[in-house]
């Protein structure tokens, strides 16, 4: 039996590394998702914005959102991650929304450049949701 709470860690951290990559090499985050299984410890990735990085940031967070909810229809998919570049008056953050059957939340990382590298700080858990896969 998967330890469905270390899953949902790996999940998080994964998203997290994944956006931390991202911004080093491109100094952006282009969204993405990511997915567990519930008969697997594998994790498998979307990112329909490589395909067209051009379009408009909304459309290529539809674009996942829109992906991620064609799995869950047809894959054993336990969890899902739905990560984005988020900006405010204070800066900016990772947004990785977390969702299972029974939750969802959304963490919010702020990051800043320093120097030659990405700072991400601890996360802010808020109560709203940037879209529903489940």
């Amino acid at each position: 039996m998967l330890d469905k709470q270390k899953q949902i860690e790996q999940l998080v951290l994964l998203s997290v590394d994944t956006a931390h990559e991202m911004l080093k090499e491109y100094k952006l985050i282009i969204p993405f998702g990511i997915r567990s299984f519930n008969d697997s410890e594998d994790m498998k990735m979307n990112c329909p914005g490589d395909k067209m990085p051009e379009s408009a940031y909304s459309k290529q967070i539809n674009n996942v959102v829109s992906e991620l909810k064609e799995f869950v229809a047809n894959e054993n998919v336990f969890a899902t991650a739905v990560v984005m570049r988020l900006e405010s008056d204070s800066g900016s953050g990772i947004g990785v929304q977390i969702e299972t059957v029974q939750s969802s939340v959304l963490f919010v990382y702020p990051y800043k450049e320093d120097g030659d590298d990405w700072v991400i700080d601890e996360p802010i858990q808020t109560d709203q949701l940037m879209a529903t896969v489940f």
